[in-house]
């Protein structure tokens, strides 16, 4: 998500003469707008919500200052009620206040002068924070740290080893990087995404005799073999429901992913 906000970013930046001031540039302008719109009606009343977007379009776009002058009833006169009529003083002042509450505005005491408010970034405040780091978080254990594709990644395949504490996930035999290999749970050819939750180290023999759908095959298989004793068999199981568990949040809390 953070990569096509930052994609786009660049694409209107392309097309869009450069703000003068140094406050924010285009670019953080329109990633902390997205931020803005994603995040922040979701503990906003619309209003509340409403009256920041006019803030912050203000401060960081318009003015290039985060401490801004307003008159309450000019506010007004830009905000429509849900009568088409702009709102009051005192409905602008309840929003205004739910902003201050929130930590979102903080009010520069100016007895007698104009109201003047420090606008806070997005990315400034608390609960925005913390769901940013929530996301990052998710692309994390989806793509890790680096832009390369995870089944040539060297660093990134050797961690999913050590993960599987060196050992082929299916028969549990020691493994020694770079020689080893990589194995789908969820195969690719039916939909399976490269993450590190999706993935399992295997051996060369069981790597071989694995196709699209027998990853608990093969482990049955070993078992009743005797590659693997059955505590073994029985935490193997337990370690690939874990990893589809974190597969499958992944998936839902990244969204609309079939």
């Amino acid at each position: 998500m953070k990569k096509y906000i930052l994609n786009k970013a660049e694409e209107i930046i392309a097309d869009t003469e450069e703000p003068t001031y140094e406050s924010i540039s285009l670019r953080d302008f329109l990633i902390e707008f997205d931020y803005a719109t994603k995040y922040l009606p979701r503990f906003l009343k619309v209003r509340s919500f409403a009256l920041y977007m006019l803030f912050f379009k203000r401060a960081y776009y318009s003015i290039g200052n985060r401490k801004i002058k307003v008159k309450i009833a000019a506010l007004g006169q830009n905000m429509l009620s849900n009568f088409d009529n702009p709102m009051s003083k005192d409905v602008v002042k309840r929003g205004i206040n739910d902003l201050v509450k929130f930590g979102i505005l903080k009010k520069v005491h100016r007895p007698g002068k104009i109201n003047e408010y420090i606008v806070k970034l997005p990315s400034e405040i608390k609960a925005i924070k913390k769901l940013i780091k929530n996301e990052d978080a998710i692309e994390e254990s989806m793509y890790g740290d680096s832009e390369d594709n995870i089944l040539s990644d060297d660093k990134k395949r050797t961690e999913i080893l050590k993960r599987d504490n060196n050992k082929c996930f299916y028969c549990l035999c020691e493994l020694k990087a770079p020689d080893f290999y990589l194995n789908h749970i969820h195969a690719k050819a039916n939909g399976g995404y490269d993450w590190k939750s999706n993935l399992v180290s295997s051996c060369r023999t069981c790597n071989t005799v694995k196709n699209a759908d027998n990853v608990d095959t093969i482990l049955q298989r070993n078992f009743q073999k005797g590659l693997i004793l059955k505590a073994e068999y029985l935490a193997q199981k337990n370690k690939l429901n874990k990893l589809r568990a974190e597969y499958q949040e992944i998936k839902e809390n990244i969204g609309n992913i079939p």
